[in-house]
């Protein structure tokens, strides 16, 4: 049977919503290609008309989860009083909400150690969606020049994962709140308040 070009789009981007937010979840080598496919609606088999392969199936859905979360932290930052942005990204970052949804929030601290492991070829694919999702918020993070502001982004951004991946880990519900609020405070005043 022959399905439209908009079904097989339709498809696609239900399998790529469906696979950004289990690879966060679960991983991305725990999440097959037929529960990703099961989830969608779709067969295992058809799995090879959207992608050549898992490695490009996981790039995408890697791509797409900085995207969401690129869009997420722009809203926050647009909703912000003028001079608050990056304060209430910080804020909204290390939030509890987001700690305990891992499958909406950060791809980094979700699949980190994940990304780091996959082939050289597969990193090169994903770290321009990271650019991206830097561009999108360089803006709000202070700086007088570019590579200033580069700089700081790469020190805060990987921070606030390394933050969230070990409250994430943490199970005593005192003890990952009281991680957040510390971490909050530490990188308001060293990032946000400059």
């Amino acid at each position: 049977m022959r399905y439209s070009p908009e079904h097989k789009a339709e498809s696609h981007e239900k399998i790529l919503a469906i696979a950004a937010r289990s690879f966060r979840e679960n991983g991305g080598d725990s999440s097959g290609i037929g529960q990703v496919m099961k989830k969608a609606g779709l067969t295992k088999g058809g799995f090879y008309r959207h992608f050549k392969s898992k490695d490009d199936l996981f790039v995408e859905a890697v791509a797409r989860a900085f995207d969401e979360m690129g869009r997420g932290m722009l809203a926050v930052a647009k909703s912000a009083p003028a001079g608050q942005e990056l304060r209430r990204i910080i804020e909204h970052y290390l939030s509890p909400r987001h700690a305990n949804s891992p499958g909406l929030g950060c791809v980094v601290s979700a699949l980190g150690p994940e990304l780091a492991r996959k082939p050289l070829s597969v990193r090169k694919r994903i770290e321009a969606a990271r650019e991206a999702y830097r561009e999108r918020l360089l803006p709000f993070v202070p700086g007088k020049t570019r590579e200033e502001k580069v700089t700081r982004f790469g020190l805060l951004f990987p921070s606030m994962a390394g933050v969230l991946t070990v409250v994430r880990m943490t199970s005593s519900p005192k003890m990952r709140e009281q991680m957040l609020t510390e971490a909050r405070k530490f990188f308001v005043k060293n990032f946000a308040e400059t």
